[in-house]
């Protein structure tokens, strides 16, 4: 079973698509102790159909065991039920630096890792950060950056294009492109461009676009979730299962575009 938050809500895909929530632009999800969590640009964080915290959400985020909210500023919460408590505000530090995002007067966090026993985050627009979560602080890597992965090196995809790094200081180009979701498949990474042909693998220092044709992903699309070492799933205004191993693909429903998709 699949889980897709959407342009207008929240979507349990099996055979067929269902809607559990509507009307919300929904960037991501959780379930956490019987409890259903929702992050909505448009109502903030919903706690089981209730809006608990009116700020624009754009992710979440477990540490410990913890529920953490990025919301926009960039500011990040401790979210436990109906308590909640701010962790971080980085708007001044945004504003000196020149963050910025095109629909809101505030940059956010897009995504978080663990690397060499810190915390790392992308900013969208801004600086990397980096260090304990409530004292994140800015490298000198600056992009419009959506999301990170850890594997042999620490990737990150922008839109700009797809880079890696080894020591937080240097930063290599893998392929120029606009770049959201980015998956850890074994033996490789698989990325997802805005594009017709949207999956690109990358193996041995090696890039290649895969030739699957697919419903072209948009701005703030993260279009694919890892099911296991050959087999993801694809989600724009369409869902797909696809093995890449033997490049077979099998589209099972129509849907609003997708946000952020997850497997169950």
């Amino acid at each position: 079973m699949y889980l897709v938050g959407t342009t207008k809500g929240l979507y349990k895909i099996d055979k067929e698509a269902n809607l559990l929530c509507d009307k919300e632009d929904v960037y991501d999800f959780t379930l956490k102790n019987n409890d259903f969590y929702i992050c909505s640009t448009e109502s903030g964080v919903i706690l089981n159909g209730k809006t608990i915290l009116n700020e624009s959400c754009w992710k979440f985020y477990e540490l410990d065991g913890q529920l953490i909210a990025s919301v926009e500023g960039p500011k990040l919460y401790l979210i436990n039920k109906e308590r909640i408590k701010e962790l971080i505000d980085l708007r001044d530090e945004g504003k000196k630096r020149g963050w910025s995002f095109p629909h809101s007067e505030y940059a956010h966090i897009t995504d978080f890792a663990q690397y060499n026993g810190k915390i790392i985050a992308s900013v969208e627009e801004g600086n990397l950060l980096f260090g304990d979560i409530t004292s994140l602080k800015p490298l000198d890597f600056f992009n419009d950056s959506h999301n990170l992965l850890v594997k042999d090196h620490l990737y990150i995809a922008t839109a700009y294009g797809l880079y890696l790094t080894d020591d937080l200081i240097n930063y290599s180009l893998i392929t120029k492109g606009y770049f959201h979701g980015i998956e850890d498949l074994g033996n490789a990474i698989i990325a997802q461009e805005m594009s017709e042909f949207p999956l690109m693998m990358y193996e041995g220092g090696k890039l290649t676009r895969m030739g699957i044709k697919l419903p072209r992903p948009t701005f703030g699309t993260n279009a694919i979730a890892k099911v296991d070492d050959e087999n993801i799933v694809y989600s724009t205004t369409s869902f797909y299962e696809i093995n890449i191993k033997n490049l077979n693909f099998r589209k099972i429903v129509d849907i609003p575009m997708t946000r952020r998709v997850k497997v169950l």
